[in-house]
């Protein structure tokens, strides 16, 4: 299997020789290039186009979003990780407008285990999506106070079914807690992606598709 191709953009010294020890020494991944602000990141993306592309949020010159909406436009298959010190909504909000596939906004205080990092360019990599939970439960937070037509579509089951798939659990699990079948609850999914317009990119983590109802109500 071919590794994973990533590069890296991040100014502070300790991190970007943490994130390169990790990516050299796991047999998943090959580190392309590491360079110190956004400005760099679009070109050396340009020149290398690698699969994944880790970026700081805080760099001088072009931030991370900038950088990730630029790198994005020039190679739209390209996955994107954005790292944070913080969980700051706003950033994940215009991060995420544009769609998710592909994309990550974490924390990065969460890689206590280098595997953690690796597991995220993998998601990026097949077109997942992941948050850190911090973001995850703000956002869901404001859209559990959002109103929204598209969500008023829904009956009370397809509500219940969405809440619970927002909270993490799967069909199953859903099934167990509902006391109904697993197809059921299969067909309640189904519905509800169709009554809310989204596409079969908020499946790969359920509950991205909550912080996409918030970011389509216009917040």
């Amino acid at each position: 299997m071919a590794k994973i191709r990533v590069l890296v953009a991040e100014d502070q010294t300790i991190w970007r020789d943490i994130y390169t020890r990790v990516l050299e020494e796991s047999p998943q991944t090959k580190l392309i290039e590491a360079v110190a602000n956004g400005q760099a990141a679009v070109e050396a993306a340009k020149t290398h186009q690698p699969d994944v592309v880790l970026l700081d949020i805080q760099m001088p010159g072009l931030n991370g979003i900038e950088a990730a909406k630029q790198i994005r436009s020039a190679l739209p298959e390209v996955g994107v990780i954005l790292m944070s010190h913080h969980a700051q909504r706003q950033y994940a909000q215009a991060f995420l407008r544009d769609g998710t596939a592909g994309k990550a906004y974490l924390l990065k205080n969460m890689f206590s285990e280098p595997i953690e990092l690796i597991r995220a360019i993998e998601v990026v990599h097949e077109g997942g999506a992941i948050l850190a939970p911090e973001i995850q439960d703000e956002l869901l937070r404001l859209a559990s106070t959002t109103p929204s037509a598209q969500l008023n579509e829904l009956t009370k089951r397809e509500k219940e079914v969405l809440k619970l798939m927002a909270e993490g659990y799967t069909n199953i699990t859903i099934a167990g807690k509902l006391s109904v079948s697993e197809r059921t609850v299969e067909s309640h999914v189904n519905n509800i992606f169709s009554k809310l317009g989204l596409s079969s990119e908020a499946a790969h983590n359920p509950r991205v598709m909550a912080v996409l109802l918030f970011l389509q109500a216009g917040q």
